[in-house]
């Protein structure tokens, strides 16, 4: 559970980042409130990129293999049953 919702948490600051190279004033106009998240987020993405980077590197092998593997099982039993 603590792994999912890092994973989003990395791709929100990484999303974020990647708008305001993209289109700034979409997220500078709203440094306050709620939508000042997202502006939080992107100057996070900016300034601690290394640390951005190295994190989805170690997550993203993961989260692939262990959130992915127990479904894989599930699919393989599945087809077993509809062999017999």
């Amino acid at each position: 559970m603590l792994n999912h919702l890092l994973t989003v948490i990395l791709l929100l600051i990484c999303t974020c980042a990647y708008l305001r190279a993209m289109a700034p004033s979409l997220l500078d106009k709203n440094k306050t409130g709620f939508l000042g998240i997202f502006w939080k987020c992107s100057r996070i993405g900016e300034r601690k990129s290394p640390y951005v980077a190295v994190c989805s590197s170690v997550f993203h092998p993961s989260f692939l293999l262990f959130s992915w593997w127990p479904f894989h099982n599930s699919v393989v039993k599945m087809a077993s049953w509809t062999s017999l």
